[in-house]
């Protein structure tokens, strides 16, 4: 199992498998929440800690509820609301602390119609001011 969790770690979610692509979207809200979405098979990701420490916001065709940890503010994921129980649908692939972003291929969706994405830059990326931090393991939720 790949563990994922928001910052806090106050919710945690499981999936069978790390992606083997990654979708980024430049909606208007995909774009502020700047996640990075993983679609894992329906039934192969859940939610083992903090069910109850998640608000929804949902919008438009009011299909889908995005969840935020209430503590932290993480988008960790959204359901389909149109099955029940709602099926976990996407999966922000950044709460993943052990995946690779140079192992999964990005795709990239221009749902915003602008042809803007923030994820390539032409520079190199700047120096880190935080403490090194050893890289996590498969038993690492953060």
């Amino acid at each position: 199992m790949i563990r994922a969790a928001c910052h806090c770690t106050a919710v945690r979610l499981e999936v069978a498998d790390l992606p083997d692509w990654v979708l980024e979207c430049n909606c208007t809200l995909c774009r502020r929440y700047g996640a990075i979405w993983a679609y894992p098979e329906a039934g192969k990701v859940k939610v083992v800690r903090g069910d109850d420490a998640t608000e929804t916001y949902v919008w438009g065709d009011r299909m889908l509820a995005f969840h935020r940890c209430k503590a932290c503010g993480c988008v960790t994921h959204f359901a389909a609301l149109d099955t029940s129980p709602p099926r976990i649908y996407g999966l922000n692939a950044r709460m993943i602390p052990t995946l690779d972003p140079a192992s999964v291929r990005l795709l990239q969706i221009d749902n915003g119609h602008s042809g803007f994405f923030w994820t390539r830059s032409a520079n190199p990326p700047l120096p880190s001011r935080h403490p090194k931090l050893e890289r996590p393991g498969p038993d690492d939720w953060r």
